[in-house]
């Protein structure tokens, strides 16, 4: 933060040639009292260059862990899994050498306080698991350098007391939990940094370009993926979780160039969560906090605890360990955003941010050792308290499951299997809140286990807060964001049998054996869009119905090519938004589409039904206006400067992810280049479009009525709203109002009311029309929205073009202030207006949230896929250009 520490840097760039060990030693080990092995290279001798003149590439600092795990008994490294972008994802275990030849004797030790059944451990002889997550957020990079030199501390100090914390501790070390974004950034820094560093806060290498490395390979932000898992880094990183749950974990993270250091304890009650003991808060971050203090007092460096940062919910990587028994901790040191950038303390450098991280790291492994009984004895008491807790709670089990959707009811249970959570078979046919749910078909959460406090996370809405003003979201209930049915039960009897440990695919494939006329496929499962979209990919003339149907049950064996399944498993209802498949004028000849869709049925889990006939024995009839044809999509996103990123991302991965649709990423800048006849379907997310010219949005603006869809979302919306690219107006926004006002208010209560009017990320209930192709797939009106922006649409201005729309009382779980909620109830969530040919679709909100909020993305899907559709409204006659 001072220009000394500049020179700090340029000191250690000049001792690299001649004195690599001095060069770590004289400004990130100046106290060190005792000496290092010298059969430990430190992490200058192996690299080339001093910790902070460079930014390491992720290839490099596991090259280094793998060197310690080769030349030290005390070092072992275990791979977890890979990026989406290959890279390795790896765990480094630093404890004594007669530990390290017990770990998996420990972790089955260290387990069992998890259980409230076994028998207190004798925990001066049990190891306190300590584990140190770095760069989660790849562009905060100093703590991927951190862990380089706490590796090597630990591994090459011969210090007694380090020595001992080895023999007292198992330190676990995630050198970078986002190693695709920690890659994009680190190229991004070493491409532009300048020798001597330019500290001007505007040079290029401080100002990262869109996306910046912040976010995973599909731009989701990982340290809010704790609880969903909906991504490969953070499902390998759980399961790490779980088979240790750590007593003690570390988040390092950075924050604004002129800020100092934060640790915990935060602020007491307001961003703490109820559910979590006090002691967790009064006891365990307040004794840790004094080694943090103690370690960043040594070398003068400020800092500030007990403000801002959230731990209401399990979703962080500092939160989560909170409700595993252990104690999460944030880290957020003042980056320098580069090797030194000037801010208001002075210049803050790479270096100086990276010993700041070192030192606090190593007083989390002392404070975890020097406080072992503590911890150990914290954990075991937590889950022990957890059943005391849950026999206080009125709700004793909830029932979840759709019968017509068995692929998210299954997504939905995995999930609960990775955050071991424990869940039963329903065993019998039950009706509870006003739904029924089927044997075979559902499942059953008792509150009373251990991890009581994750379940009542995942079920629970939350409406009271002890304060107003919000880091991040205040509604995360998983069962809300998959928008599968569900119950709340005053006892825990239909939780019987043994809990179920691994789940069974879904079997899908073709029923009705090969039919000479056409295949039916139910729209309700999740899947169905995965299935749909890869027919359209292999070239197959498919239909959608506007209306249900019933038919009478086919009764043909199965042929050649086709997996057959019983029966039983062959549907008769269809509801609207089935998938009409009919074999005449088909590409592919009659066995190759049986084999295709009897090959996409068993790899997707959903079933299609052979017809001989098109005559139904209710409703519309195979042949009806009411079937429409389909268009493969072929779709645009804008991504790039202006657009928000993780918005941006969370389409991109939807369409890839769950329907394996290639989608191109129009950067804004290219768009006077585009041939916008190339696509059907564009996506502008939230974000600012006022670089896109009149020109421009002329352009659009014909493709639309030439018959494109344009779907937006939050900011995108008003956008397209202000544009003219609609004819749909909006409502007066739920943005905080900054004009002037008379009223007198003391200055130090600014966050306190204006952090009021903010629209922190809360739950609503919203009716959707389901009869709409938007809405098709659902069979509930009422369904679960996520919302944390201020954009605020009218109905639409034909009483068909508004597809949902909040409710009266639309609040369900989470913040958000009387005057805003008052705005919000009864104003529409999406909107679909017809323009010439063509329509746009306005989602008020963000339909992809986060990756998991999958009540909401099926409806996005629905946009992409039947978005054509909605401009005739069911049971019209269609024109001849529509037809």
């Amino acid at each position: 933060m001072r220009k000394p520490y500049l020179l700090a840097m340029a000191l250690l760039g000049s001792l690299a040639v001649t004195e690599p060990t001095l060069a770590q030693s004289s400004y990130y080990f100046a106290d060190h009292k005792a000496a290092f092995d010298p059969a430990i290279p430190t992490p200058e001798q192996f690299l080339g260059y001093p910790i902070g003149s460079h930014f390491t590439r992720y290839d490099r600092i596991v090259d280094y862990l793998k060197e310690l795990d080769r030349l030290s008994d005390k070092v072992s490294l275990q791979p977890i899994g890979k990026t989406y972008e290959e890279r390795p994802q790896v765990i480094a275990f630093f404890t004594s050498a007669p530990n390290q030849k017990n770990l998996e004797t420990i972790r089955q030790q260290h387990l069992q306080l998890a259980d409230p059944k076994a028998s207190a451990p004798s925990y001066g002889a049990l190891p306190v698991v300590v584990h140190l997550a770095y760069t989660v957020h790849g562009n905060e990079s100093s703590s991927s350098e951190a862990a380089l030199l706490t590796a090597y501390y630990l591994t090459a100090s011969t210090s007694p007391d380090v020595a001992r914390w080895l023999s007292e501790a198992v330190v676990t070390l995630d050198p970078a939990e986002n190693p695709d974004g920690r890659d994009r950034a680190t190229q991004w820094f070493n491409q532009h940094k300048s020798v001597p560093p330019v500290t001007d806060p505007l040079d290029r290498e401080h100002n990262e370009g869109w996306p910046n490395g912040r976010f995973n390979h599909y731009l989701n932000d990982l340290n809010r993926d704790w609880l969903p898992l909906a991504h490969v880094e953070s499902r390998n990183r759980m399961k790490f979780h779980q088979d240790w749950l750590p007593n003690v974990m570390i988040d390092f993270h950075e924050m604004g160039t002129s800020s100092t250091y934060y640790f915990e304890p935060s602020k007491p009650f307001s961003t703490e969560n109820d559910l979590i003991p006090r002691a967790t808060y009064d006891v365990l971050n307040v004794r840790l906090a004094r080694y943090f203090a103690r370690a960043l007092d040594g070398i003068g460096s400020l800092y500030w605890t007990k403000e801002q940062f959230d731990n209401l919910s399990p979703i962080y990587g500092s939160t989560y360990p909170d409700f595993t028994g252990g104690v999460g901790v944030t880290f957020e040191v003042g980056s320098s955003r580069g090797l030194a950038q000037e801010g208001s303390n002075g210049v803050v450098t790479f270096p100086f941010t990276i010993r700041n991280h070192l030192r606090t790291g190593l007083a989390a492994v002392q404070g975890a050792v020097e406080e072992k009984e503590l911890y150990l004895r914290h954990q075991r008491d937590f889950f022990a308290s957890a059943l005391t807790d849950a026999q206080k709670f009125p709700t004793k089990s909830y029932v979840f499951g759709a019968a017509a959707d068995p692929n998210l009811t299954n997504r939905f249970a995995d999930l609960l299997l990775r955050h071991n959570i424990r869940f039963y078979d329903l065993k019998q046919t039950t009706s509870a809140g006003g739904k029924t749910f089927e044997p075979g078909r559902a499942y059953v959460v008792p509150t009373a286990q251990p991890n009581y406090r994750l379940v009542h996370s995942i079920f629970e809405e939350v409406t009271t807060f002890h304060d107003s003003v919000f880091y991040d979201v205040t509604g995360w209930s998983l069962i809300h964001g998959y928008g599968l049915p569900y119950a709340k039960l005053k006892d825990a009897a239909l939780a019987t049998g043994e809990p179920i440990r691994t789940l069974k695919p879904v079997q899908g494939g073709l029923a009705g054996g090969p039919s000479p006329y056409a295949y039916l496929l139910n729209w309700s499962d999740y899947h169905s869009s995965k299935a749909l979209t890869a027919l359209q990919q292999a070239g197959v003339l498919t239909k959608v119905a506007l209306k249900s149907f019933s038919i009478n049950p086919p009764n043909r064996p199965g042929g050649s090519g086709a997996q057959s399944l019983p029966r039983e498993s062959i549907q008769t209802d269809f509801q609207a938004g089935s998938i009409v498949i009919p074999v005449a004028g088909q590409k592919l000849t009659a066995d190759s589409l049986v084999s295709l869709l009897s090959s996409v049925g068993q790899r997707t889990g959903v079933t299609f039904t052979g017809v001989s006939t098109g005559f139904n024995a209710k409703g519309i009839d195979l042949g009806s206006n009411n079937i429409r044809a389909l268009r493969k999509p072929e779709v645009a996103l804008l991504a790039g400067p202006g657009v928000n990123p993780s918005e941006a991302g969370e389409v991109w991965f939807l369409l890839s992810d769950q329907l394996n649709l290639p989608v191109s990423k129009l950067d804004p800048g290219n768009l006077n280049r585009v041939d916008w006849n190339r696509y059907n379907t564009v996506v502008l997310v939230g974000g600012q479009y006022n670089s896109l010219d009149k020109a421009l949005v002329s352009k659009l603006k014909s493709w639309v009525e030439n018959g494109g869809t344009l779907i937006t979302t939050k900011t995108a919306s008003e956008w397209a709203v202000r544009q003219g690219l609609t004819r749909e107006n909006l409502l007066a926004s739920a943005r905080p109002d900054t004009s002037r006002s008379t009223e007198r208010a003391d200055f130090g209560r600014v966050a306190e009311r204006e952090g009021t009017k903010a629209v922190a990320g809360s739950i609503y209930t919203a009716d959707l029309d389901i009869t709409h192709p938007i809405g098709f797939g659902l069979s509930d009106r009422r369904i679960f929205v996520f919302r944390n922006g201020t954009t605020l649409l009218k109905s639409g201005s034909s009483p068909y073009n508004t597809v949902a729309k909040y409710s009266p009382n639309s609040l369900v779980s989470g913040y958000v202030s009387k005057e805003n909620l008052k705005k919000i109830n009864n104003s529409a969530a999406i909107v679909v207006s017809p323009e010439g040919q063509g329509r746009v679709v306005l989602f008020a909100d963000n339909p992809a949230f986060r990756s998991y909020w999958h009540g909401t993305s099926r409806l996005f899907l629905n946009a992409v896929l039947f978005g054509p559709l909605v401009n005739t409204p069911v049971g019209l006659p269609i024109s001849e250009e529509e037809n």
